[in-house]
């Protein structure tokens, strides 16, 4: 580890992949903090490359200029650093970057969900191989230290179900449908607006992002890593205003959740939007906001909120990561991810119709209104034992599509699964029906 001639403490050289927009909440900190970090740690922590093959075309006139730029991944990878930092994303370069890195012993940082979610397993065995720290702290949930706290402060405690809202895209979408009135398409059109979703928002409104997130969350709580591509997904595409409607007339709102729970020999993981008791604190996480939900069988409950995505948060997150690689650098301390957070092999998760996961349900459906339209839904729940608990109809003037209701007692999913499927048959639909576990107080 050199030592800088100016103040004779170890240096640990930082290169940074990507300069969007973490990556310059990144260097914001680490310029305008440095002073604090070397005062906390001891440790002279410095910038020394940006990888990005569009620098020329930002403004970099504010980065100091003993940090060097490159737009080559060899002169990136070749040029001597301590910790690496991947802010890149997707597939490739990123896998690569992050592979050689913890192949050489380097620290490695990234913010990549994607490659976290799929190779986490990969990694971790790879760096506890090579005796590297790899940090994944803003792969999840941006801002909150939520691996943090799973990994060190309710590690004692045995969890059974872990539970949040891990897109601020979505969760932005259906606030906005919730308090406004809003349609689908113009919530998103104003978080399109207002950089909080992507032109292509297919992968946050699909669920596939808190999928992903899901995934990581749940390896570290139950210690197996699961494909999440097996992870059952619903996105919000579907919510409408009436739904928001009547979910005010059972006091509830609705909210995109990815869950995990595990009670019996493997966890069972699900996305999908709840209709959520306005009791529960997760009903109260609106906008862009993210929380997760711990639950641990001698603590209890234990929800963590902040904001999601963005700079600042995220970056902060990043930071947090590389000073503790530096840390592990400066023998300061040590507490290095094992890959025992994650089985080395992928393992299913427990499909709904293979466990007792069980709901209260919300039923919602568009109709041609006519005579005998509950009772041909009534028979259909009842030939699976699903109970009906109420039936909610709005005046509606416009009968040919006309909304109502129905809330049935608690179901497993492969049943209310099958049900759907039938109902989706029946000639009075305008569309089809929409079904939402509940959560209760």
């Amino acid at each position: 580890m050199p030592l800088t001639p100016e103040n004779s403490l170890p240096q640990i050289r930082v290169a940074l992949a990507g300069l969007g927009t973490v990556g310059r909440g990144v260097v914001r900190l680490l310029q305008e903090e440095g002073a604090r970090y070397r005062q906390s740690l001891g440790l002279d922590l410095r910038l020394v490359l940006i990888l990005d093959r569009s620098y020329r075309q930002k403004d970099t006139s504010w980065i100091s200029s003993d940090v060097k730029f490159t737009e080559s991944l060899d002169d990136f990878l070749e040029t001597p650093s301590d910790v690496i930092v991947e802010l890149i994303g997707g597939q490739d370069p990123a896998d690569q970057i992050i592979r050689a890195g913890l192949e050489e012993g380097k620290s490695v940082v990234t913010a990549n969900k994607l490659l976290m979610a799929r190779l986490g397993p990969e990694y971790l065995k790879l760096a506890a191989q090579r005796n590297a720290y790899l940090g994944f702290e803003a792969s999840v949930a941006g801002g909150i230290p939520i691996i943090q706290v799973v990994s060190r402060s309710i590690f004692p405690d045995r969890i059974s179900q872990v539970r949040g809202i891990l897109n601020g895209t979505s969760n932005f979408i259906l606030s906005e449908m919730a308090d406004g009135g809003s349609d689908y398409q113009d919530a998103l059109t104003r978080a399109q607006s207002l950089g909080y979703a992507e032109a292509d928002p297919s992968l946050d409104v699909s669920g596939e992002d808190t999928r992903d997130k899901l995934a990581i969350l749940s390896a570290l709580c139950f210690h197996t890593a699961v494909d999440p591509n097996q992870i059952p997904t619903q996105g919000v595409t579907e919510i409408t205003p009436v739904d928001f409607l009547y979910a005010r007339r059972l006091d509830a709102t609705i909210k995109l959740l990815g869950v995990a729970t595990n009670n019996g020999p493997k966890p069972v993981l699900r996305v999908a939007p709840f209709l959520i008791d306005n009791g529960l604190p997760l009903s109260k996480i609106s906008g862009v906001l993210n929380a997760v939900e711990v639950t641990g069988a001698t603590l209890g409950s234990v929800l963590i909120s902040g904001k999601g995505a963005g700079e600042g948060p995220t970056a902060v997150s990043v930071v947090a990561d590389i000073l503790e690689a530096a840390r592990q650098k400066g023998n300061i301390s040590q507490a290095i991810p094992s890959e025992s957070d994650f089985e080395a092999e992928l393992s299913d998760p427990v499909a709904s119709s293979d466990c007792d996961e069980r709901y209260p349900f919300y039923l919602r459906f568009f109709i041609k209104d006519r005579p005998g339209v509950i009772s041909t839904v009534a028979q259909i729940l009842g030939e699976r034992k699903i109970n009906i608990d109420l039936v909610l109809q709005e005046n509606w003037a416009d009968r040919s599509n006309y909304p109502f209701v129905i809330t049935v007692e608690p179901t497993p999913f492969s049943s209310m699964r099958e049900a759907v499927d039938e109902m989706k048959k029946l000639d009075f639909n305008r569309v089809d029906p929409l079904a939402l576990p509940v959560l209760k107080e």
